[in-house]
């Protein structure tokens, strides 16, 4: 047996960096290498100090190891919330990504709430994580407080938008093509005869911002004059929000004939208010919505599909050309949407060629 400083937890003895060392009879440096898989080691030393890692079964200090390299090798999420299936899916293509290049992913849910946003990017500094993925909170036309920018606009931990904007703030932003889906999702629509197609969404947002102005586009292009009381504003936290403004749009629109909703996190309740009515689509009503899940398949609603995995792998690979050159250019990066026609979208009855 050698000689060795060792300490007890829970009853099991565990081992360090000189216990590794003087079982494979190399240098703690010579180690260091090895395990942090850096610098030049002879194949013979290497190997004896892997033997020596497995017969101890010893588990490397991945915080110190960060402290001296530099790199925790974990990035951060901090998004809006885990329940949103486009957040869900988000979540899982940057861990894959992430995954290839031996990182860890650190998820920070903020509820949609603008001090939980601020507390997580505050402790992901404190952690020293080598970059953050943010879809943020803030809203259109909201300014951040003079004494949080620095959190936002700090070179020393890259950082890049997905999804969501935040004026004022430059960083790299990667997204749907939002404006130009939704304005080609408008055009099929008119395609179909709607004239009076009812909108709901989280305006205050900036994708759904490009999204209205896609849509107010096609309808200009095609001689039909935009109605702004068409357009009804769900706010996030409101419990079956897209139920409760169907029913407005519904009740004060009774020639509307599509309804057109920009997050799918509303299309759910939207339903319960068609079935609660005994309206079928797209017989008595045309839907079509943004973000695809299996209720959609399920009910044959027309969808604009967001590349959330295209979406993911970007933003991950664009986080780490910031990490190795933090004075890379900024640029956008707006990746394409595919429309899913199903069944819930048809001929108006009130038009030539109605049912």
């Amino acid at each position: 047996m050698f000689e060795r400083e060792s300490r007890m937890e829970n009853g099991n003895q565990t081992y360090t960096i000189d216990d590794v060392a003087k079982l494979a009879g190399v240098s703690k440096a010579t180690v260091g290498r090895v395990i942090g898989n850096y610098g030049s080691v002879s194949e013979k030393s290497r190997k004896k100090v892997l033997e020596a890692v497995a017969q101890l079964d010893y588990v490397p200090n991945t915080i110190a190891q960060g402290l001296r390299s530099h790199s925790t090798k974990t990035i951060a999420v901090v998004l809006g919330s885990i329940k949103n299936d486009y957040c869900n899916a988000l979540v899982y293509a940057i861990e894959k990504e992430a995954m290839k290049r031996d990182y860890n992913v650190l998820i920070c849910n903020t509820h949609e709430n603008l001090d939980k946003e601020i507390k997580h990017l505050q402790t992901i500094r404190s952690r020293q994580v080598d970059g953050v993925i943010l879809i943020s909170v803030y809203t259109v036309g909201k300014v951040i407080p003079d004494r949080y920018r620095h959190l936002y606009e700090s070179q020393n931990i890259p950082m890049i938008f997905v999804d969501r904007n935040i004026i004022g703030i430059k960083k790299d932003l990667i997204q749907s093509n939002n404006e130009q889906a939704s304005y080609e999702a408008t055009k099929y629509l008119i395609s179909l005869g709607h004239r009076r197609i009812g909108v709901i969404g989280t305006v205050a947002y900036s994708t759904v911002q490009e999204r209205l102005k896609g849509y107010r586009s096609a309808l200009q292009e095609a001689g039909i004059p935009v109605d702004s009381s068409l357009i009804v504003d769900a706010e996030y936290s409101e419990n079956r929000a897209g139920q409760r403004l169907a029913a407005k749009l519904l009740d004060e629109h009774p020639d509307m004939t599509a309804m057109y909703v920009l997050n799918n996190t509303l299309c759910g309740s939207v339903l319960l208010e068609l079935k609660k009515r005994d309206m079928k689509t797209p017989d008595d009503i045309s839907l079509l919505t943004w973000d695809d899940d299996e209720i959609n398949e399920l009910f044959d609603i027309t969808t604009v599909v967001q590349r959330v995995d295209e979406i993911g792998k970007r933003a991950v690979n664009r986080l780490f050309e910031l990490m190795e050159n933090p004075q890379s250019p900024i640029y956008t990066q707006q990746v394409s949407t595919q429309l899913v026609i199903r069944k819930s979208c048809g001929t108006p009855r009130n038009e030539p060629g109605g049912g």
